[in-house]
């Protein structure tokens, strides 16, 4: 079975097919081509104007005013390390807000570490364990954020799925990334393989009490101790050379 391409593919795809300079209509027009990838996806022209946002940041199209783009002949997306908080201003939760926010900037971001997949596709929001997943290679990636510097532990989601992972075998790898919400900004990112985070490492909570709205759930900690010769580096704060990284983490075995 085919994978689906990403909203950001297909646009990018049609694009392509378009003369250099485009409107906004011009691709609004190939209804009909996205429809036939998300047949139940009741919102295509606003994925549509969400993708060619999300390619105009990357670098890839140029907005010249009144529903007008250009293609910039770039190959890569472009690296940022800001990002946009506003997205997450509905959020009454800091934590909430502060995930979706930098779960925002990975997806626009980040790459796939175990294959040449410039892009990531985010899953649903009630996916469980996992963020981000390169369609490419169907590696999947957790992003864990922090106001500050990780220490040598991790605040986990729920104890059992995580510790199912690991005996399947199929443990996302973890990206850390480090910010400052004074400016707005990723400062570091670190990325570590899910195969060296074993049932040792998975750290049961208390459950939940009685009267708490989730009663009985456990979360866990996530022991990352002794681990950081098997981190590798994706941001010092500036982007580093994708190939470089990759090269990195090939060598982690």
């Amino acid at each position: 079975m085919n994978r689906p391409m990403t909203w950001k593919t297909l646009v990018r795809e049609v694009i392509d097919d378009l003369p250099h300079t485009f409107t906004l209509r011009d691709v609004e027009a190939r209804r009909d081509y996205f429809a036939k990838h998300y047949p139940d996806n009741r919102f295509i022209e606003a994925k549509i104007r969400q993708s060619l946002q999300i390619l105009r940041d990357q670098g890839f199209i140029a907005f010249l005013g009144s529903g007008r783009y250009e293609r910039t002949g770039a190959v890569q997306p472009l690296f940022s390390p800001f990002f946009d908080a506003s997205i997450a201003e509905r959020y009454t939760s800091k934590a909430r807000a502060a995930g979706i926010t930098i779960e925002t900037w990975a997806e626009h971001n980040l790459y796939c570490l175990s294959c040449s997949a410039d892009e990531l596709s985010r899953l649903p929001t009630n996916a469980i364990v996992a963020d981000l997943e390169c369609l490419a290679c169907n590696s999947r990636y957790q992003v864990k954020a922090k106001n500050g510097r990780f220490g040598t532990a991790l605040t986990g989601a729920a104890y059992e799925p995580l510790l199912q992972a690991v005996r399947a075998g199929t443990m996302p790898s973890y990206v850390l990334v480090e910010y400052d919400p004074r400016f707005n900004i990723v400062v570091f990112v670190e990325g570590v393989p899910g195969r060296y985070i074993d049932e040792t490492r998975i750290l049961s909570r208390k459950p939940l009490k009685p009267t708490a709205r989730r009663a009985g759930w456990r979360g866990c900690t996530i022991s990352l101790a002794g681990l950081q010769n098997v981190k590798v580096r994706i941001v010092e704060p500036a982007g580093r050379d994708r190939l470089t990284v990759r090269e990195e983490w090939q060598r982690l075995g």
